[in-house]
């Protein structure tokens, strides 16, 4: 649980990092980060924190991509879709969901990586 724990810290930090740097920066990075920094992120952020709970209630993390890209798009679809039918001012982004996916699928790769 230490290791998602930490890989949740982290991508905040990344987010804290992304939030303060955004201002100083122009062009199509600037737009880029600005629209899906933070989609990318929560990609990461969820499969960390989802992976703390199905651990504190012994049951295996998602460790690999097939898995965590399923249960990322289903997060995505919910937050894209659903949201916007509750929430006045959500907006459905369907390019936010690509980011959600590829944020956790990278979290994957890292996690699968320090547990070899």
């Amino acid at each position: 649980m230490k290791a998602y724990l930490m890989g949740a810290a982290g991508t905040a930090g990344l987010y804290a990092a992304l939030k303060l740097a955004l201002p100083h920066l122009t062009g199509p990075v600037a737009w880029l980060l600005s629209g899906y920094g933070a989609d990318v992120l929560a990609g990461g952020m969820i499969l960390c924190l989802f992976n703390c709970v199905l651990l504190a209630f012994r049951i295996p993390p998602i460790r690999r991509a097939l898995p965590a890209a399923g249960f990322l798009l289903l997060c995505g679809l919910f937050w894209e879709y659903v949201t916007p039918l509750y929430r006045p001012g959500a907006v459905s982004d369907p390019w936010d969901l690509l980011a959600y996916v590829l944020g956790g699928l990278g979290m994957v790769k890292v996690r699968g990586r320090s547990e070899s």
